[in-house]
């Protein structure tokens, strides 16, 4: 419960920071409700995650929930650490991004959430021992992988972002696929890779919408003709393997428990076929 609150508690910042409309196909909270409200019912489920684990003391015993605690501690701050350069980067004038800083904000702001639940329930088995170090590499791989497939769906029309794309760009967010789009363009794309990203706009009125939906067009085509989609793609089955791997230096227990998370959490969005697919006349 502990690990749900906090998650539900980092996507109601979340969404302020990124001013998201939507969270789950329904208004985001601070759209329904204003930031002050949103920020507060923030904050309020951070505490209430706390409290749900020192609440325990009694039943766990002082050093496990002290362990639990460091470790919810430490993946809150990391969490902070990579939405922090994340929006460190959307302020800076200077949009260029490489493979290695995309993945390592990545890294920051997904997989300590996965890390944290996979060594809560390890902990409240007992005393962690060696399988922890292979637990931390599993949770980057999987958190790593789980946030390409979220930057893949940006780019799918399904109901989970009401049938609109490419809001990642319009938004002004680090992705992995800006970044491939960058390390694959020629000089002239990119120049218009980092015109395009300085330009959009928040679509105030028609116009600006209209011109909005004029360079998503463009992007989506360039990332077709620099193979972007695909590659993302592929990163995604690398880490999915490499994530297996991990697992099989564990107890046949954990091994079976990791494997079906990962079938789970890395669940294809429906519609990737579609944008895998290089359009016809796209060149």
């Amino acid at each position: 419960m502990s690990i749900e609150v906090f998650h539900k508690a980092s996507l109601v910042h979340d969404d302020i920071e990124d001013d998201d409309d939507y969270r789950y196909g329904e208004p985001s909270l601070h759209k329904r409700y204003g930031i002050p409200i949103a920020i507060n019912v923030g904050d309020y489920l951070v505490g209430m995650g706390y409290r749900l684990v020192s609440g325990c003391a009694a039943e766990l015993g002082g050093e496990t929930v002290a362990d639990l605690l460091d470790c919810l501690a430490d993946a809150h701050q990391r969490l902070s650490e990579g939405q922090g350069a994340e929006l460190l980067w959307r302020e800076s004038d200077d949009k260029r991004l490489t493979v290695d800083q995309a993945l390592r904000v990545y890294s920051l702001k997904t997989s300590p959430a996965f890390e944290v639940a996979f060594y809560s329930g390890l902990r409240l088995a007992g005393p962690v021992g060696g399988e922890v170090e292979y637990v931390r590499r599993f949770s980057s791989c999987l958190g790593v992988a789980f946030q390409i497939l979220n930057d893949l769906q940006d780019w799918c029309e399904t109901s989970a972002n009401k049938g609109t794309s490419g809001g990642d760009v319009l938004g002004g967010r680090p992705t992995l696929l800006w970044a491939l789009a960058l390390e694959r363009a020629n000089d002239e794309q990119r120049r218009q890779l980092l015109h395009c990203m300085a330009a959009t706009t928040d679509a105030t009125d028609a116009s600006d919408a209209h011109l909005d939906q004029q360079r998503l067009e463009w992007v989506r085509r360039l990332y077709h003709e620099l193979d972007v989609f695909r590659r993302a793609a592929a990163e995604v089955e690398r880490l999915e393997r490499e994530a297996e791997q991990l697992a099989e230096h564990l107890s046949p227990a954990l091994h079976s428990l990791l494997s079906y998370l990962l079938a789970s959490v890395l669940q294809r969005p429906s519609g990737l076929a579609e944008i895998l697919v290089y359009p016809r006349g796209a060149a």
